[in-house]
């Protein structure tokens, strides 16, 4: 995908599009605490990848200057607008561990873009039943009573949704 990228191709641009987009924005918005402030700041990483695609040697180098390139535009825009969205002791903590803050945030977002992909191919009750239950922090009952199925079919579905996600869990690799 690289060479096609390198050849102007936009395929191979929505490819990595599609490959980073959601984990950058959870990235993002984990940093500026702003969903559309996230998405928008995404955006702009990769209209500066597709800027600079002549330049990448490996997929990976293009993954770390998206990650790189959306990190430093988050911390920019934390200082510029610090009044606005943190507080000043939120915005010292995260230039000052802005390393460590931002590898761990990275990983989060990885792994939780794996669990998300994963999660969207379970049947659609076990998957329903999963965000209700850890997304949404409902309990069982509550699942229950909106979906209107028993407790014991909640039970079962969310036992049998968290098993098929093991199963093909313990059968990938997780961030290839």
């Amino acid at each position: 995908m690289l060479t096609e990228l390198k050849e102007d191709n936009q395929k191979a641009f929505a490819f990595f599009f599609d490959r980073h987009y959601n984990s950058l924005c959870y990235f993002a918005e984990r940093i500026v605490k702003d969903p559309l402030v996230a998405e928008d700041i995404v955006e702009e990483s990769f209209m500066k990848l597709w800027d600079k695609r002549h330049a990448f040697e490996t997929e990976h180098g293009v993954k770390a200057f998206l990650y790189v390139t959306t990190r430093n535009a988050c911390l920019n825009m934390l200082k510029q607008n610090q009044r606005d969205y943190v507080s000043q002791a939120e915005l010292l903590y995260i230039s000052e561990k802005k390393e460590s803050f931002a590898l761990n945030e990275m990983i989060r977002a990885e792994v939780l873009g794996v669990v998300g992909k994963e999660l969207n191919r379970l049947p659609i009750q076990c998957r329903t039943i999963l965000e209700m239950s850890f997304l949404s922090g409902l309990k069982n009952q509550e699942i229950a009573n909106k979906l209107d199925i028993s407790i014991n079919t909640v039970r079962n579905q969310k036992s049998r949704g968290l098993q098929l996600l093991r199963t093909k869990f313990d059968s990938k690799e997780l961030l290839g």
